[in-house]
């Protein structure tokens, strides 16, 4: 495996998994984190979906529910893709994230892995503006269709404007909408 190297102090993972995952991300590219309740993997974008297929089909670590997929929008450093992952049978947790410059969103799906990315990332690209290249049903879930222009969670975005848009027709009757 290859650890990015830093100029930070080396967390203590004492009492994680972070040894099993170290193990199963050999030749991988990441740079872990102690996080509060579990253990953080930054992947690069290009790697992400090879190590969430491993840590999925290993033995020992067996992330068989994608607990979660969302993003976090950093402005300038990018956007960071985020998955929760969880064993079912193991009962131990592990968020893995990949960051994404804002000049290119685009990622490759994790549904090749998990087929509940479907949605999840069908919703994130909505909000984020976020491409899951390969993606075998990119349609629209919350938002209309024609509106391609618009991701909600996008810290840029004006939320006035998606307010009022959000809002229109479903105020009380005697406030005339």
């Amino acid at each position: 495996m290859t650890t990015e190297e830093t100029t930070q102090p080396v967390a203590d993972f004492s009492g994680t998994i972070w040894a099993e995952v170290d193990r199963a991300l050999s030749g991988v590219t990441v740079r872990p984190e102690r996080g509060l309740i579990d253990v953080i993997a930054h992947i690069p974008r290009d790697e992400v979906v090879t190590a969430l297929r491993r840590l999925k089909t290993d033995a020992a670590l067996h992330f068989d529910y994608l607990r979660s997929l969302t993003a976090i929008d950093r402005e300038a450093d990018g956007i960071e893709v985020v998955y929760h992952l969880y064993s079912t049978d193991k009962k131990h947790n592990l968020t893995v994230k990949t960051t994404l410059p804002t000049t290119d969103l685009n990622v490759p799906t994790a549904t090749t892995v998990w087929r509940a990315a479907n949605w999840l990332e069908r919703e994130t690209a909505e909000m984020f503006g976020i491409q899951f290249t390969g993606h075998p049903d990119p349609r629209t879930l919350l938002m209309p269709e024609d509106m391609t222009d618009v991701h909600p969670l996008l810290k840029s975005h004006p939320l006035a404007e998606i307010e009022v848009l959000q809002g229109e027709g479903m105020g009380y009757p005697e406030e005339g909408a």
